[in-house]
């Protein structure tokens, strides 16, 4: 624990949700943060008589709270907001990625990664795992932004082209050149099992352990898709991951809607996570998830957005309630995925899941300042009377008042403070407005 005497920033009066391991809730708390990290959390006449703060933030009617961490997104997508609407994933897929090919350019990736990171951080993310080319410009443009973001160099055989060998070197260079930066989380990322060889993953799956960093990619998204698996291999995406060394506790897997018992069952034994996307995984078609199954049997499961050419948005509150929601709908059970449950899998659940648990995800002394204001004085927060369930059922990502990442304040009064957000949505128009003139 930091020093007591000095605390750059008190925020103070408001309702404190710690997501600690006692899942602490202080009616009237307060935070105290110091050199990007929180060294103060509790009652608030407890804190206030520890600390001599630089500035102080009034917290009343509002709930202080950990950041939420979108565990699977494609950031610069809301390029293509709204371009390919009510198709299956494969034909999706086939309209999105000549577009891409064409008009995500280093210089347009980043335009459309800062667009989503200022859309998450007005919604009250804090983190995301971004899977999407010109990783190095993304991560940049994230560092001066403010964001915290996961990514990494990303395989697919049919767009890169590139030999195995320097894939395993680009992996590991991107690595070597993150690792230690207070913003970026370096990761392996590799499209899906039945888009790249066996070769790339196992170059993968090398890059991964040297490193010492997540593994992650899509997998069991569609019925299509685990069906083409077992006809090339003879087994599901899941087992031919397993037969490969995958999984295993440094591995996520996003949607993972098709499972078999026992694939949960393994997932479970291997501590792989899952990223939940039911928002896209609705309107793609491809399924439900067994999200209470894969809870039951003890796997991690995160939240993500995923990206918005198939959402539309990066609104992680629609998403935590859905999780929710549908889960007590196909299980005809109100109690199935509680609301504590499903603010877990977007808080700690995700921190764990991106393998950054001892430094997000919840308000502990010691860990990253990553945390948010909801206001509880709007129509649709008012009265409450259990704060959780408020968060879940009711809250909006409009309801967001401030949003702080490593100690530091990226939005706050409806203001965006470290982007030009109507400069870049100038230049998205236009270069939608050249998209549809060309397309």
């Amino acid at each position: 624990m930091c020093a007591v005497e000095n605390v750059d920033l008190l925020i103070s009066g408001g309702i404190v949700v710690t997501m600690d391991p006692q899942e602490r809730i202080f009616p009237n708390g307060a935070v105290a943060v110091r050199d990007s990290k929180l060294c103060r959390v509790g009652p608030r006449e407890e804190v206030e008589k520890a600390v001599h703060p630089k500035k102080v933030i009034d917290a009343s009617g509002t709930v202080i709270m950990p950041g939420l961490v979108n565990a699977h997104t494609h950031a610069a997508m809301t390029l293509f907001r709204g371009l390919a609407d009510d198709i299956p994933l494969k034909p999706w897929l086939e309209k999105i990625w000549p577009l891409e090919l064409k008009y995500a350019t280093a210089q347009n990736v980043v335009l459309g990664s800062k667009l989503a990171f200022a859309e998450m951080i007005r919604g009250g993310t804090t983190t995301a795992a971004d899977m999407y080319w010109h990783f190095y410009e993304s991560a940049e443009a994230a560092k001066q932004v403010g964001f915290r973001l996961f990514t990494g160099t990303v395989a697919l055989d049919a767009m890169d082209g590139e030999t195995t060998q320097s894939l395993g070197k680009n992996m590991r260079a991107f690595v070597d050149l993150y690792k230690d930066d207070p913003l970026i989380c370096p990761s392996i990322q590799v499209h899906g099992t039945y888009t790249v060889s066996k070769e790339t993953l196992l170059v993968a799956k090398s890059a991964a352990r040297e490193s010492g960093v997540v593994f992650t990619t899509h997998a069991s998204e569609t019925r299509q898709e685990v069906e083409e698996m077992i006809a090339q291999h003879g087994m599901t995406p899941i087992e031919y991951l397993d037969e490969i060394g995958l999984l295993n506790s440094k591995t996520l897997l996003a949607h993972c809607v098709h499972l078999k018992d026992k694939e949960i069952s393994l997932l479970a034994q291997k501590g792989t996570s899952v990223v939940h996307c039911p928002t896209s995984n609705l309107k793609l078609g491809s399924g439900i998830a067994r999200i209470s199954d894969l809870l039951k049997a003890g796997v991690n499961v995160a939240i993500g957005t995923d990206g918005v050419a198939s959402n539309n948005d990066l609104n992680m509150w629609e998403e935590m309630r859905l999780a929710a929601l549908l889960q007590k709908g196909i299980h005809f059970d109100p109690t199935v995925l509680p609301a504590g449950q499903a603010l877990k899998m977007a808080t700690l659940g995700g921190a764990k899941a991106l393998n950054l648990q001892d430094k997000i995800g919840s308000l502990i002394p010691g860990k990253r300042a990553d945390l948010i204001q909801v206001d509880l004085n709007t129509s649709n927060m008012t009265p409450v009377y259990d704060v959780i369930s408020h968060l879940v059922y009711a809250a909006n990502a409009s309801d967001v008042r401030m949003t702080m990442i490593n100690g530091e304040i990226l939005y706050q009064n409806q203001k965006l403070l470290t982007i030009d957000e109507e400069e870049i949505k100038s230049q998205v128009r236009k270069l939608s407005e050249e998209m549809l003139q060309k397309d």
